[in-house]
C-alpha cells in the first residue's frame, strides 16, 4: 500500500513540476498574455462554443439541412459555370488570395466537422503582405451590401446581413436572403484587430471592412495569415451554410483555387 500511494506521489510531483516548467517557459517565449490566452483556450471550452454560435451558429444535419448539400442543389453547378457576362455573380470575392489547403475548403456544416466556408490565405506561405507586416494579410472588402450585424474580436470575425438578392437569382441561387461571415481579421499575438466596421454599420458592397488576419480564438498557436469566408441562409432557423461558390461564382470547393477581388 504504501509502495502505491509512493508511486502515485512520484507521477503527482512530476505532474505538478512538468506543468510549472512549462508554464514558465511559456511564459518566457510568448509572454503572460499570450500564455493567458492559450490556457483560456483550452479550460474555457464551453464559454468558447456559446460565443462562436453567437456569430457562426452550429448547425445540424436534418432534412432541411440535408438539401443544401445534396447532389439536387451544389451538384447541378459545381462542373460548370454558372456565370457568363450577361449573368454575373451577385457578391463579390471578399479578398485576393489562394486556397492551399483541402481540408479547408468549403465542405458543409461544423457540426459534422466539416467546414462552413472557404479559408482565402494571403499566400501559400501563410504570411502576411510583406515583411513589414508579417501578420496583416490582404484587405477584405464587403462581398455584399448590409449592415453589420455582428464584430466579435476575439476571433477577428465580423457578420454582415445581406440586402435581399434580386430575383433573377432564384432559379439559380438556394436562398435569396443571406448572411456573410469574415473570420479572422486581428492578430493572434499583439492587441491588433484588422477589423475597420462597427455593429449596426451600413455597408456596400465593395467597402474596405478590414484585412486579413491570423487570430484564431480556439487556437492559439495559429500563424497563417487568412480569411475565413462563409455564407448562410438566414431564411432558415438554425441558419444554414452555404457554398460560397453559388454567391461569388468562384470555386470554393477547388485546392489550390486563386481568389482575385474584381
Amino acid at each position: 500500500m504504501k509502495s502505491t500511494i509512493n508511486k502515485f506521489m512520484i507521477v503527482l510531483f512530476g505532474t505538478v513540476l512538468g506543468s510549472f516548467i512549462c508554464l514558465v517557459l511559456s511564459i518566457t517565449l510568448i509572454g503572460s498574455k499570450n500564455t493567458e490566452k492559450s490556457l483560456k483556450a483550452i479550460f474555457n471550452e464551453r464559454s468558447y462554443i456559446v460565443s462562436y454560435q453567437k456569430i457562426l451558429p452550429i448547425t445540424y444535419k436534418d432534412d432541411t439541412n440535408e438539401m443544401y448539400h445534396n447532389s439536387n442543389i451544389l451538384g447541378r453547378y459545381h462542373n460548370r459555370n454558372i456565370y457568363d457576362k450577361s449573368n454575373t455573380p451577385p457578391l463579390k470575392v471578399p479578398s485576393n488570395g489562394i486556397a492551399p489547403r483541402a481540408m479547408f475548403l468549403y465542405t458543409g456544416p461544423l457540426s459534422e466537422r466539416k467546414h462552413e466556408g472557404i479559408d482565402i490565405w494571403t499566400n501559400e506561405r501563410g504570411s502576411g503582405m510583406d515583411a513589414l507586416s508579417y501578420k496583416k494579410g490582404n484587405p477584405v472588402y464587403a462581398s455584399c451590401s448590409g449592415y453589420v450585424k455582428t464584430v466579435w474580436e476575439e476571433n477577428g470575425d465580423v457578420a454582415i446581413i445581406c440586402d435581399k438578392l434580386d430575383t433573377i437569382y432564384k432559379d439559380i441561387l438556394p436562398s435569396l436572403e443571406i448572411k456573410t461571415l469574415y473570420g479572422h481579421m486581428a492578430d493572434q499575438f499583439s492587441d491588433e484587430v484588422y477589423i475597420y466596421v462597427k455593429e449596426g454599420q451600413r455597408v456596400n458592397q465593395g467597402d474596405l471592412i478590414g484585412h486579413q488576419g491570423n487570430r484564431c480564438y480556439w487556437s492559439p498557436q495559429n500563424t497563417i495569415v487568412h480569411l475565413h469566408f462563409g455564407v448562410y441562409d438566414i431564411s432558415k432557423n438554425p441558419q444554414i451554410p452555404l457554398d460560397p461558390t453559388l454567391y461569388i461564382g468562384v470555386s470554393c470547393t477547388t485546392l489550390n483555387q486563386e481568389f482575385i477581388v474584381k
